[in-house]
């Protein structure tokens, strides 16, 4: 695997972790509305023009939920597969820049500074680091992740 290869691989689990957020987002704005479609239809006989309003926003919660349940599924082998291939490099130092990178997905500057080093020697460890990284493990986990 290339450089830029591996880099986008690690990437997995925070784009994983961002569809996570956006699936809770969209959960919590269906389950606003459903309270709004509740309260507009308490006490109406007939449950207005359109009773079917209410099972519909609960059907869209359900299946939200359910997709949010799956990516959160997602998001735990993803953060599994990164965290292993990263605890196999061997330095502390490079395993501590990849994993504030790609695991807690902090820039490079608050890596430099939680580290105390400056920011080019935080992309020098970076880039040593994922070239060290094993390839096998990488395109194993990535087999695994596809099937």
């Amino acid at each position: 695997m290339t450089y830029k290869e591996k880099v986008e691989w690690l990437r997995q689990y925070r784009a994983a972790v961002s569809r996570e957020r956006l699936l809770e987002g969209e959960l919590e704005m269906l389950r606003s509305a459903a309270e709004r479609v509740t309260a507009c239809l308490t006490g109406m006989p007939g449950a207005g023009p359109d009773p079917d309003r209410l099972p519909r926003a609960v059907e869209r919660i359900e299946e939200t939920q359910k997709k949010l349940e799956e990516q959160i599924e997602d998001c735990v082998e993803c953060r599994f597969a990164v965290t292993h291939v990263i605890a196999g490099v061997k330095a502390p130092d490079v395993q501590e820049v990849l994993r504030r990178r790609y695991i807690l997905g902090q820039s490079y500057a608050d890596i430099a500074d939680a580290m105390g080093v400056v920011l080019r020697r935080v992309y020098q460890i970076h880039r040593a680091g994922v070239l060290e990284m094993p390839m096998e493990e990488l395109m194993e986990k990535t087999q695994e992740n596809a099937s």
